[in-house]
């Protein structure tokens, strides 16, 4: 927490350098004509659409090929009306089949670790095994895993990986927590949540808790499901068939396995290019679910949880980003409704970093140039995953708007910024970046930030009463009251939980906090103690079901 007088400090230098929000002579084709983009969303959105789009994102995330969450929804939804599943049960179907991959960023820093850094290939080439199969896993990385590294690096990383596979049902228990703790934030159906808390149950009872039909038969059908069609669309209908059979009887349900030999035909049919998203829509079973304007909110929270948690270095980012540019937009007097638009935007905004592995996220050093290519192409990824829901295209173009510059030297659009809503959403996301840490450099202090946003306004790469208005409001709505945290924790205990959940070891955290080693392994272990959790991806997961991810 900065000093107030830091801030007075940036503030007062902002204003003399920047003149008053209301003064004629800034930037006049901003003031003039902003207000074109303000039109209202509509009274409702389509659920399936927003987390149709959500699922693609978890493709990315996991490596499989686009839209293989929406075709294995399809085929889950087929299989279940062919076993004679109630009409009533098939939405909790729906809904759990297509947010199956909903925890896969709660351990991406760490599959990088392992994998050289190829994290989303990674878990493709696990995810198409039967992974407690110690010859099925080698097999799937060594035909799957990241064929375009250097086999020295290669078969290193294979082989750290076999050495881990143990511990792999550790890392699957975190998923399913991480897809429970967001699905149950979304307006979907009760049984969607309780069916992923039995994401990796297996017939066998290989997995920890309930085995054969035991398990619920709705989990049993989406684990069939998914195996099918990832196997369909990597190699082919028949292909797909002979793995189910080999698998029936362990991992899978051995009847619902033979459904789908019998019916294949009928269950794969218009699951190939266009056809995914019509298909998947109009799946969707009984009356298709609305989401009203007031409840998006919850949903964009979703979004950001899910993309944050993608490198110890973003978590809480989108939250934080929300927050400043909603204050900044009250400083500018920006229309209410405008503003909510605002904040919506700011959570939704970096959903497309899940389409980029963690080795660039989490690289100690520079970007190369194909590297740094890599990295500017989530933006497009943002704007090609919201596009898919036309209800929010206000939300889309503020937040595809978050890296282009004055000039036109931003990306991905390489477009001028020149509506001031976007500016502050542009400015405010680089705020945040600059003041905290980065693998490849540690956090600037809040002067050392307002100097170099001064230097991108006045360059004209950044609207200059954005800028303003972002430095002006990052000094507001400081907590001054005592709160209660989850399982007792301290304040002094969050604030250790937070930077172990960032990934930093006993003495970073003893030099962050200004304490000794021995202060903050004592702080450490209590954490530990109180929320039951050991290690930074369970601490990240635990921070984000008790909502303390964000500061």
């Amino acid at each position: 927490m900065y000093r107030k007088g830091v801030f007075a400090d940036c503030h007062e230098k902002a204003r003399k350098t920047l003149g008053h929000a209301h003064s004629p002579t800034l930037l006049p084709q901003v003031a003039v004509g902003w207000e074109v983009m303000t039109s209202a969303l509509p009274s409702a959105v389509r659920l399936a659409e927003l987390l149709g789009a959500l699922s693609v994102a978890t493709d990315h995330a996991a490596g499989q090929p686009p839209e293989s969450a929406l075709s294995a929804t399809v085929v889950a939804l087929r299989i279940a009306r062919r076993l004679g599943v109630e009409e009533s049960a098939l939405p909790e179907i729906y809904y759990a089949s297509l947010l199956r991959f909903l925890g896969c960023t709660s351990t991406a820093s760490e599959a990088a670790g392992l994998a050289a850094g190829a994290d989303c290939s990674a878990l493709y080439s696990v995810t198409m095994s039967d992974w407690l199969d110690p010859e099925q896993l080698e097999a799937s990385l060594r035909q799957r895993f990241a064929t375009h590294l250097p086999s020295n690096v290669r078969n290193a990383a294979i082989a750290t990986m076999l050495e881990a596979a143990p511990d792999l049902s550790n890392l699957a228990s975190l998923h399913c927590l991480q897809a429970q703790i967001l699905t149950r934030r979304l307006p979907v159906p009760a049984g969607a949540p309780e069916l992923l808390s039995h994401l990796h149950e297996r017939w066998d009872g290989k997995y920890p808790g309930q085995r054969g039909e035991a398990v619920p038969l709705g989990e049993r059908i989406i684990a069939t499901a998914v195996v099918a069609e990832m196997m369909r669309r990597a190699a082919g209908t028949q292909t797909a068939l002979e793995l189910l059979a080999l698998r029936a009887g362990t991992q899978l349900d051995p009847n619902i396995c033979h459904c789908v030999q019998t019916h294949a035909d009928e269950l794969f049919v218009g699951l190939d290019g266009a056809q995914r998203w019509s298909s998947f829509l109009a799946s969707e079973p009984g009356q298709p679910l609305d989401v009203a304007e007031h409840e998006l909110a919850s949903v964009a929270h979703a979004f950001a949880d899910y993309a944050d948690q993608k490198s110890p270095w973003l978590i809480g980012h989108s939250r934080r980003v929300a927050g400043l540019s909603f204050l900044a937009a009250d400083v500018l007097n920006i229309a209410a409704e405008r503003r909510e638009q605002l904040r919506l935007a700011s959570l939704f905004h970096d959903i497309g970093r899940t389409s980029v592995y963690n080795g660039i996220w989490d690289k100690p050093g520079p970007l190369a140039a194909d590297e740094r290519q890599k990295a500017e192409s989530h933006s497009l990824s943002t704007d090609q995953l919201l596009a898919l829901v036309p209800g929010i295209a206000p939300l889309r173009e503020l937040a595809a708007s978050t890296h282009e510059r004055g000039d036109g030297g931003g990306y991905h659009r390489r477009t001028t910024l020149d509506d001031r809503v976007a500016g502050l959403l542009a400015v405010a996301d680089a705020y945040d970046a600059l003041t905290h840490d980065r693998p490849w450099r540690p956090a600037y202090s809040a002067p050392e930030a307002t100097e170099i946003l001064l230097k991108e306004a006045n360059a004209g790469r950044l609207p200059r009463d954005s800028t303003r208005a972002i430095l002006e409001a990052s000094g507001a709505g400081k907590r001054t009251a005592e709160r209660a945290y989850p399982a007792g924790l301290s304040a002094r205990e969050v604030d250790v939980l937070r930077l172990v959940a960032q990934g930093m070891a006993t003495k970073q955290v003893a030099q962050r906090l200004g304490i000794s080693a021995k202060t903050a392994d004592h702080h450490i272990q209590n954490v530990y103690e109180k929320a039951g959790v050991r290690g930074r991806a369970a601490v990240a997961v635990f921070a984000l079901e008790h909502g303390i991810v964000q500061q």
